[in-house]
This record gives C-alpha cells, structure tokens and sequence, in this order.
C-alpha cells in the first residue's frame, strides 16, 4: 500500500506527540512522588527557617503567625523545650482555655474524648519523631527529617521536620500528613492524564492542519512532475513561499519551460525532417514516374524517327517526294517529342512547388483573346466557331499560369470538338468574390468515372485518337497541379451536349 507525503508526515506529527506525552506521563509515574516529597521537605525546610528567625521564645508573639503557617501549608506545628514540655502544639492552639491569662503554661482546657484522642495521638508522634531524630544531622545543620505512622491506622502517616529553634534551647516539630501529600498527588495525576489526552488530541488536530499546510506545496510540485513525464506541460506550480519548497517549484516551473520548448524545438525538427523526407520520397517518385512516363511516351516517336530514318538511309524513298514526306514525319515527331519534353518538365516543376506564383490584378477578356488568336491555325483548319462571351471580370493570379490554364483547356476542346463544332469560352464572378474561367466545347459526354480520370498523367479516353490528333496527356495535368499552386480548383462536367471544363480562383486574401 503507497503511503502519501502527508500521511507518512501526520503519522511522524501522530508518533511524536504520542511519545512525547507517554514520556511525561512516565515521569509523573516513576519520579512525582519523589519530586514532590523533595518539594515538601523544601516547605518545611523554609517553615523552620521562618520560625527559627522569629521566635525568641515568647510563645504569644508568634501565635498568631504559627496559625496562619499551619493553615497555608496544611502542617501541624510543635515547640518543645528541651526537657521535653510542650511550649505550642498546633491541636491545644484550636482549643478554648477554661480558665487562666495565657495558652501555655499552667492554663486548664475542657476536651472531649475525640479532642483528648487527637492530643493523646499528637503527643506519642512528637515524643516518636524526637526518638527517631537523627542527632548528627541535627547537630550539624540544626533540623533532619523523620517519617511517622499512626498508630490506629497504619496508612496515616506524616513527613516531619525536627530543628533546633531559639539557639538549640527548644524543638520545632513541622508534621505534614501523608494522607494530604497523598491525596494532592492523586489530583495531580488525574489532572495530568486529563491535560495529557486533550495535549494529545490538540497535537494531531494541529499535526494533521500542520501536515495539510506543509505537504500541500510538496503534492502540487508532484502533480507537476508526473504532468512533465506524460509530456504534459500546462500544469505549474502556484506557490509563493520563499522557502526551499518555493525554490524547488520554482525550478520546477523553469525545468517545464525548458523542457516545453526544447521537445517543441526537437518536435518542430522531427516534423521538418519527416517532411524532408516525405518530399524526397516525392521527389524519388515522381523522378522514377518521369522516367517511366517518358520511356513509354517517347517510345513510339523515336521508334517512328528510327524507322524513317533508316528508310531514308537504306534508299526505300526513292524519289523528291517521298524523301521529303520521311523527312516531315521525322521533323514532325521530333517536334512531339520536344513539346511533351517540356510539357513534362513543366509538370514536374508545378508537382515539386518550385513555381512561386506572381500575382497582379489580370483582365480575364484579355486572356481568353490571346489565347484564341494563338489558337487561330487549329480551329481554323478544322472549320470551328468559337464563342467568345464578353466580360468585365478581374481576377488576381499568376498571369503565365492562368493564360497555360486558358491554352490547355482550349486547345483540349479544340482537340476533342467535332470538325464545325462550337466552342465557348465564359467567365464569371461568384458571390464571395472568386472567379470562375470555363471553356466548353461541343463533343460527346463522358462517362463520370472517365471525368476524374482524365486529370491524371498521361490518360487518354481514346489513345488512337489522341496520338492522332496530337494529344500528350499531361495537359490537364498541368491544370491540376496549377489549381495547386494558385490553390484553386478544377473540374469538368457534361453540359449541354458538351463537356466543360471550369477553374475557379479564390478572392484574394484581403478580402
């Protein structure tokens, strides 16, 4: 079972109360007694010295201050001279003479039998204490302790005092009972084992508020630190003690920053490299896809220029004419090859994002004009009408781009249109304020699925017709990797007993 901080902290506060109050009470109960027997001969000690420093042996003139030492200090007192009569006992000093001037001396008193007990008793344990004196001790510090017993009750004792008063002439007796030093303790020890159980319980109520306080500062920097080791770094301390606890969170706070940003910095770096990485893999791709694409498309070209040329060498054209028809076809497909050469380049320089686009504010009527004169030898030839929608729309884009957008659509439905067919060229400005480019052309519906095929490299939808008519490809290629760079988009649907093909340009950033 895991203890927490606290816990082992409250238990250590618990542990600690427990054995201080258990030291206390063995102290009261091995070494009280002796203590406070100590404390009381140390009373009678100081009474003796009292009386020994004024008495000066009239009885009367102390009386009254005998009395008031018996009363506060619960002794008896006695003077004895020394032939051992009686010059004051504390019980004849409650009695009420019969007759006579004077306490002492020849005065008569009336007692009962208890009262004529009580002095019988008091007169025995005096004659005891001053058998049982020691007369060394006495002699050289002028007082000695002795212990009595009663003789009715074998508990009923007294702690006495012996000393010599009024220059050794006479005998103080001091008697202290033990029944009162008895009864004094017991309280003491009661009133001990009350204070005792209320010290112990107000030591672990303030243990546990002082355990609460101290550890809640050492939890919160734990909870931090498992919150680092799960990479968790939102979490700080909140502490603003000026203690080493204090310090420590505060060093904890500043190790989570560091640490925050150094695997930040070590994430940012892995993610730059995981790109590098992904775009070199790109890079091997599209370099080998090139390859392949070339090998296969170059093929039939340069085995045509092959064959004419090895017709030419080998004199199969035996004439002007023919020799001139092998030279045209090996001219004609060394032009194919040189135009899908850099249609191919071109591809893959929009696929690796090394074309940075320059964006200016374009007339869109202006392109589509330009680009139907560049286009004027084709649809001419195949007897076209071309449909030019006049507009006021402005766009921002990359003018080379777009206008290789407006050529590649346009020459495609040039390609693909019937011979007379239409072919119209619209723009227009949608509601967020991008713009949408389209060219439609005349022809035959495509089927949906060959509509998302026809964007991919070198699909053709019918590849003898389109080597025929002069077809690569990769035109709509280009577009889509243009709509990428200038993040547009492209698409093409059957409209109108015709296939469109539209560009659509965002507004710009700024609104």
């Amino acid at each position: 079972m895991k203890l927490s901080i606290r816990t082992k902290f409250f238990a250590a506060i618990c542990a600690t109360s427990f054995v201080f109050v258990s030291i206390l009470a063995a102290l009261n109960l091995f070494f009280y007694d002796d203590y406070y027997l100590f404390e009381r001969q140390k009373e009678l000690a100081d009474i003796y010295r009292r009386v020994d420093g004024m008495y000066d042996g009239n009885i009367n003139s102390i009386v009254d201050d005998l009395i008031e030492l018996e009363n506060n200090a619960g002794v008896r007192l006695s003077i004895m001279s020394a032939d051992l009569k009686s010059r004051y006992d504390s019980t004849l000093a409650q009695l009420t003479p019969e007759i006579g001037f004077s306490i002492f001396g020849g005065t008569y008193y009336r007692v009962n039998r208890e009262q004529w007990g009580e002095l019988a008793e008091s007169t025995r344990q005096i004659h005891e204490v001053l058998a049982n004196a020691d007369t060394e001790e006495l002699q050289n510090r002028k007082y000695t302790y002795v212990t009595t017993k009663s003789k009715e009750k074998e508990d009923k004792g007294f702690l006495c005092l012996v000393g010599q008063v009024h220059g050794g002439t006479e005998y103080l007796i001091a008697r202290m009972p033990f029944t009162f030093m008895a009864q004094n303790s017991t309280f003491n020890s009661f009133f001990l084992m009350i204070a005792s159980i209320f010290t112990l319980l107000i030591c672990l109520l303030v243990g546990y508020l002082i355990s609460r306080q101290f550890t809640r500062p050492l939890i919160q920097i734990g909870d931090v630190a498992d919150s680092m080791a799960r990479l968790d770094f939102s979490k700080k301390y909140e502490g603003n003690s000026k203690d080493e606890i204090g310090e420590l969170g505060r060093s904890i706070n500043l190790l989570s920053e560091h640490l925050e940003a150094a695997i930040g910095e070590l994430q940012r770096s892995n993610n730059q490299l995981a790109e590098e990485i992904r775009e070199k893999e790109k890079i091997d791709a599209m370099r080998r896809e090139f390859i392949v694409n070339a090998s296969h498309e170059l093929k039939t070209p340069i085995a045509l220029i092959q064959g004419y040329a090895e017709g030419l060498r080998l004199g199969v054209a035996d004439n002007a004419e023919d020799r001139a028809y092998y030279c045209e076809t090996i001219a004609d497909e060394a032009g194919r090859m040189n135009t899908l050469v850099m249609q191919m380049l071109r591809l893959s320089k929009l696929e690796l994002g090394r074309e940075s686009p320059d964006l200016t504010e374009l007339e869109v009527n202006e392109l589509f004009t330009e680009a139907v004169r560049k286009t004027e030898v084709l649809w001419s030839a195949k007897g076209q009408q071309i449909e030019l929608e006049p507009t006021k729309v402005r766009v921002v884009s990359d003018e080379n781009l777009l206008s290789q957008v407006v050529m590649n659509y346009l020459t495609n439905a040039v390609r693909y249109a019937p011979d007379g067919g239409r072919i119209l060229l619209y723009a227009a400005q949608e509601p967020d304020g991008g713009v949408t480019l389209a060219v439609w052309n005349e022809g035959e519906a495509l089927a949906e699925e060959e509509l998302q095929k026809i964007w991919e490299k070198f699909y053709r939808t019918d590849k003898a017709r389109s080597r025929e008519s002069g077809g690569s490809g990769i035109g709509l290629s280009i577009v889509k990797a243009i709509a990428e760079t200038l993040h547009a988009s492209c698409g093409a649907e059957n409209r109108d007993g015709g296939i469109a093909f539209w560009f659509r340009i965002p507004p710009p950033a700024d609104g």
